[in-house]
Formats: structure tokens, sequence, C-alpha cells
């Protein structure tokens, strides 16, 4: 069952820390009064989470329109289903442009001294 957080409508309620979270199926109706100090409340918009139980299937991606392609050495991948090219690689210059990339590093400067 997914978990929802509520936050009173139009003011600020001290005993329940601003938010709190509620289990509920997710056909359920809504609450519009907090549990526990009985403010009005909305439900506001949270970080979802999920897990999948199984990985994606090519094939069935295929029959929906979607083409499936797996890496298969650097700059190249190979198509698993669907329709679309075998392969795809990329030139020599593309995978050395790409490992160019990579290798830059910015620096951040966190100086927290004080003048």
């Amino acid at each position: 069952m997914p978990i929802y957080e509520y936050e009173p409508d139009d003011r600020d309620c001290f005993m329940c820390d601003g938010r709190i979270d509620v289990i509920q199926g997710a056909d359920e109706e809504h609450l519009k009064y907090c549990p526990s100090c009985g403010l009005e409340v909305r439900r506001i918009i949270s970080r979802a989470s999920f897990s999948m139980r199984m990985g994606p299937d090519p094939d069935k991606a295929a029959t929906r329109g979607f083409t499936t392609y797996k890496k298969s050495g650097i700059g190249t991948w190979e198509k698993v289903a669907g329709e679309g090219v075998d392969v795809m690689a990329g030139t020599s210059e593309q995978i050395q442009a790409i490992k160019d990339e990579k290798k830059k590093v910015t620096k951040i400067d966190f100086d927290t001294s004080t003048d």
C-alpha cells in the first residue's frame, strides 16, 4: 500500500511538524482532516518509490513498437528485439570524444574561510 503525505491546508501545525505520512490504498479517498490534530489537510505530491519484480521483456516491448538494444562493446550496441538496424556502432572519433568528455573533471571550490 502506498504512503501518502499530507500537510495543513492553510496554516502551520505545531503538533504534526508540518507533514504527516498515512498508509492508504490507492483507491481510498484522500483525507480531509489530520488524524492527529484535526486541521484540514491536503494531499501533496511526494517522492515515489517502487521496485520491479522482473527485468524488462524485450519481446513484449517489441510488440508495443519499441526496439531493445544491448551494449556489446565500446561504442557498439546489438539489437535484441524489435524493428530497426541490427547493430549501432560509433565511429572511432565519436568514441574518443566520449572518452575525452568523461575525463573532464570540474573542480568545485568549497572555500568556507571568511575574510
